[in-house]
C-alpha cells in the first residue's frame, strides 16, 4: 500500500513553507514518497482546522497539521502532528536528518508558497503560448501593479495616475505597495487615503503588503522606487555598491515569485540606468526588453524654460530627447528638439494689397528642430540651475513621464510615438555598451525598441560616446573606488 503525506497550514506560516520545501526535496529524490499541500488563508485556517479535528477526532492546535493517508478516496487518516513530528517521521522512515540552517536557504523558505504559485502560473502561460494566435496581453482587461519602495513621496502621484489611466475596459484593478517594516505606518496612510480615489472596481484597490513576493506573484507591472540616495560621505564606488546589493536582493525576489511576463519600470531616482543594468544582469526568467527606465522627466522639467526663451508655445513643442547613463550623467539635447512651425506661403497679391478679403497666402505646418532658435543662447542652463535650486522636488514630472510609459505599454500602443527611455543598447547610434542607456525608443511589435531613425544629438560640448565611456567605468568601480581620473578632468 502506498501512502501520501498531507501537509496543511496557513499561507503565512514559515514552518509550513519549510516543511513543504523538505517534502518537495524528498519527493524528487525518493521514488515512493509523495505529498499533497493544503494551503489555507490566515482568516480561514481556524475554521478549517476545527472541522478537521471534528472529522478525525483530533485535538490539534495551531498552524501546520500533517497526516498520512492511503492513495485512495475515503481512506483513513493517520495523525503525524506538527513540524517536529514530521522531522522525526522523516528520520525514522528515511534517515533524513539534514536541516536548512544556511543563510542561503532563508529566501527559499520565505518564498516557497509564492514559488509554487509562480510555477503553476508559468505552466499556464506556457500552455497558452502554444495556442495559435493567442495574445495574452490583448485579451486581458484588468491589470495588477506593484510599487516597491513605496515610502517615497512619488507613490501618491503614481497611484493617482495609474487609477486614472484606462483605455476602454482596460485598467488597473489592484495596486500593491511595499516597503521596509519601519515605513509601514506611512504605507497604511497611503492605502487609507488612496482608496478614496473613485474607480469602477467594487473591491479595495490599493493594498499595503508586508511581503513583496506575495504581490509579485500576480502582478503585471512592477514599479521600482527603491534606491540608495547619494551620500557625500560615501565614495562613488561605495554608493553604487549599496545600490547593487539592493537590486540583487530585489532580483532574488523577482526570480522566486514574479511571472516571466511581468514588466518593470524604474523611474529616474538615484543611479537609475545603473540599477536597471544590475537588475537585468541578476534576473533569470524575465525578458531584458521588459525592463525600462523612465527618463523623459529630465526633458519635461526644462521644457517650459526652453519654450519661454525660444518664444515657442509649449503645445507646439515636443519633449526634448534625453541621452546618457541617467542617474550618473545625461544630456538633454535642445538642438534636436522638434517643434511645429506654421510656414506662411504668400501669394502675389500679398505684396500689392494691404487689406484684402481675398486669400493672401496659406499656412503650411512643418516640423523643425529648435537648433536655429537656441544656437546663440547662453542663458538656458543658468536659468534652469537657478530654477532647480528653488524647486528641489520634481516628483510630478517623474510621475507624468512614468505614466506615459505605462499608457504606451499597456493600453494605447503607438509605434510612431517616440519617447526617451533607458533601454538596453543594441549598437544603434554607435552605442555598444552592455547595459541601459537613455535614448529615443518606441513600442513596436510588443516590445520596446530603439528608434534608430531619430536625429543624433548636436550639442557642441558633449559627445554621447563620452557618456557611454562613463557608463562603462561606473560598472567597473569597486566598493572603495573613486573615479580619480575623471575628477582630474
Amino acid at each position: 500500500m502506498v501512502f501520501q503525506i498531507v501537509i496543511s497550514g496557513e499561507s503565512q506560516c514559515e514552518k509550513f513553507a519549510q516543511v513543504c520545501l523538505i517534502a518537495d526535496y524528498l519527493a524528487q529524490n525518493l521514488p515512493n514518497f509523495c505529498y499533497r499541500r493544503i494551503e489555507k488563508p490566515v482568516l480561514e485556517w481556524k475554521t478549517w482546522l476545527c472541522k478537521i479535528n471534528q472529522k478525525y477526532n483530533w485535538h490539534h492546535v495551531g498552524s501546520l497539521l500533517i497526516w498520512k493517508e492511503l492513495l485512495m478516496e475515503g481512506s483513513k487518516a493517520y495523525y503525524i502532528g506538527g513540524a517536529p513530528d514530521f522531522f522525526d517521521y522523516c528520520y525514522s522512515y528515511y534517515k533524513f536528518d539534514t536541516f536548512l540552517v544556511s543563510e542561503r536557504f532563508q529566501g527559499l523558505v520565505k518564498n516557497f508558497a509564492q514559488l509554487q504559485k509562480k510555477q503553476k502560473r508559468d505552466q499556464q502561460v506556457k500552455y497558452l503560448e502554444t495556442e495559435p494566435n493567442y495574445e495574452i496581453d490583448t485579451l486581458k482587461k484588468r491589470f495588477i501593479a506593484c510599487i516597491s519602495g513605496a515610502a517615497h513621496p512619488l507613490t501618491m502621484h503614481l497611484i493617482s495616475g495609474l487609477l486614472d489611466t484606462s483605455y476602454g475596459q482596460k485598467g488597473f484593478s489592484k495596486i500593491y505597495i511595499h516597503d521596509k517594516q519601519e515605513n509601514l505606518s506611512f504605507l497604511e496612510f497611503v492605502e487609507r487615503e488612496c482608496n478614496y480615489i473613485g474607480t469602477n472596481n467594487p473591491t479595495k484597490v490599493v493594498k499595503c503588503v508586508e511581503k513583496l513576493g506575495m504581490s509579485l506573484t500576480n502582478s503585471d507591472l512592477l514599479i521600482v522606487l527603491e534606491h540608495v540616495p547619494f551620500n557625500k560621505d560615501l565614495s562613488i564606488g561605495g554608493w553604487l555598491y549599496k545600490n547593487t546589493k539592493l537590486m540583487e536582493n530585489l532580483a532574488f525576489m523577482i526570480n522566486a515569485s514574479a511571472s516571466p511576463k511581468i514588466r518593470i519600470i524604474i523611474p529616474n531616482l538615484g543611479p537609475a540606468c545603473f540599477n536597471a543594468t544590475v537588475l537585468k544582469n541578476s534576473v533569470t526568467n524575465i525578458k531584458k526588453s521588459n525592463i525600462v527606465v523612465s527618463t523623459s522627466d529630465l526633458g519635461l522639467e526644462i521644457a517650459s524654460t526652453v519654450a519661454k526663451i525660444a518664444e515657442v508655445p509649449m503645445r507646439n513643442m515636443f519633449c526634448p530627447p534625453v541621452w546618457g547613463f541617467v542617474g550618473i550623467n545625461h544630456l538633454v539635447d535642445i538642438r534636436t528638439t522638434i517643434h511645429k512651425y506654421n510656414y506662411f506661403d504668400a501669394l502675389n497679391r500679398f505684396a500689392r494689397v494691404r487689406n484684402s478679403t481675398l486669400c493672401i497666402g496659406k499656412l503650411t505646418p512643418e516640423m523643425r528642430t529648435m537648433e536655429y532658435l537656441m544656437y546663440f543662447d547662453e542663458s538656458l542652463w543658468l536659468t534652469i540651475a537657478e530654477k532647480n535650486d528653488k524647486n528641489s522636488r520634481r516628483d510630478m514630472s517623474k510621475a507624468i513621464a512614468l505614466i506615459n510609459v505605462v499608457k504606451l505599454w499597456f493600453f494605447d500602443s503607438d509605434p510612431n510615438q517616440i519617447i526617451s527611455l533607458g533601454i538596453q543598447c543594441d549598437g544603434s547610434y554607435g552605442l555598444s555598451f552592455d547595459g541601459f542607456f537613455s535614448q529615443p525608443a518606441h513600442f513596436v511589435g510588443g516590445e520596446w525598441k530603439i528608434a534608430n531613425t531619430f536625429l543624433m544629438p548636436r550639442d557642441p560640448q558633449i559627445n554621447i560616446l563620452y557618456l557611454e565611456e562613463m557608463a562603462r567605468l561606473c560598472m567597473q568601480l569597486g566598493k572603495h573606488d573613486l573615479p580619480h581620473n575623471l575628477s582630474a578632468e
